[in-house]
């Protein structure tokens, strides 16, 4: 069942009354009460969000959609949702499904003429390439939805959307209870240990910038429980920075993931020397621990659900083994 406009409206009445009526008891006689207006309160503000972004969709599920976003089109193509068009890439991997799809340029550079030839009934993109594709398809009159897409949460709400949007709940609800079973194995792995604090940086020991949560890689150690520095200790508010050095070093992370692309045997070996040549890195306690560890592109460098059965474990053992 769609969600109506009406419906947001009353979402947002009953989530303020929750809120309000939780925040005047402090009684911990009524604990039990309020932890369930939390969650009351949790719930209403999903589905507010969901329903929010369910409007940008046309009433009837569109036939014939084109994906402007490789996490996007894994989501669609999951859901059994036919996809008529996806973005070129190199670094990002599609589902084999769309190995004969045609392709619309890159991400952040569709070709309108392409998009135009396969008469899509909407364009799906992420909310970072909006101004681009708005701008592609200002001549057109081919409508267009956005979601975000860089973190663990953003791909469960763009399930949840897209599986409304669609009429496809029932296949959402699969992928959600996959993704719900992957996030418990991270929120349990290190209940009973003390977490660590890590670093998350994609590029060279020289030249890389930092992770914080509302990256991908970053919300899955948030998820875990353990510090990711680039937000406890080096206060990044942007999802990639730059940050120096030195405070890398005084952050003292124990464990420092590097995201670079191509072999990862490879990779580690040319990073271990670079930090082999550079005394600061040496007095990381990652360093003198051998917690350094260059992950594998495929499975880390960007979001996606497919991946994450790979990914959680993988990451729970670096994290706490």
């Amino acid at each position: 069942m769609r969600y109506r406009p009406a419906s947001i409206a009353s979402l947002l009445v009953s989530l303020a009354l929750v809120g309000g009526a939780t925040a005047c008891s402090t009684d911990p006689s009524v604990s039990a009460e309020t932890t369930a207006a939390s969650e009351t309160t949790s719930s209403a503000a999903s589905a507010a969000a969901v329903a929010a972004l369910v409007a940008q969709f046309p009433a009837v599920p569109p036939k014939t959609v084109v994906a402007a976003s490789v996490p996007l089109a894994e989501v669609l193509t999951l859901l059994e949702i036919p996809v008529a068009g996806v973005p070129s890439t190199t670094t990002q991997q599609l589902p084999a499904a769309l190995n004969d799809v045609p392709r619309i340029g890159s991400t952040m550079a569709p070709d309108v003429e392409k998009i135009i030839k396969l008469s899509p009934d909407l364009v799906i993109a992420a909310e970072t390439s909006r101004s681009t594709i708005e701008a592609s398809l200002a001549s057109t009159t081919t409508p267009a939805a956005f979601l975000e897409t860089d973190s663990f949460g953003d791909l469960k709400l763009a399930v949840e959307v897209l599986g409304e949007a669609f009429d496809k709940q029932t296949e959402a609800d699969k992928i959600l209870a996959s993704m719900n079973a992957n996030e418990t194995a991270l929120a349990t792995a290190g209940a009973s240990t003390d977490a660590p604090k890590v670093l998350v940086l994609i590029g060279a020991t020289d030249s890389f910038m930092v992770m914080n949560n509302n990256s991908f890689m970053g919300s899955l150690i948030e998820l875990s429980g353990a510090d990711n520095i680039a937000v406890s200790a080096l206060g990044v508010k942007e999802t990639y920075s730059a940050v120096n050095l030195e405070n890398i070093i005084a952050a003292a992370p124990d464990v420092v993931l590097v995201l670079r692309s191509g072999n990862v045997t490879e990779g580690q070996a040319a990073f271990d020397a670079e930090v082999a040549k550079n005394a600061a890195w040496k007095s990381l306690p990652a360093y003198a621990n051998d917690r350094i560890h260059v992950l594998d592109y495929s499975t880390f460098g960007y979001t996606s659900v497919g991946q994450l059965d790979k990914a959680v474990p993988t990451l729970t053992e670096l994290l706490y083994p």
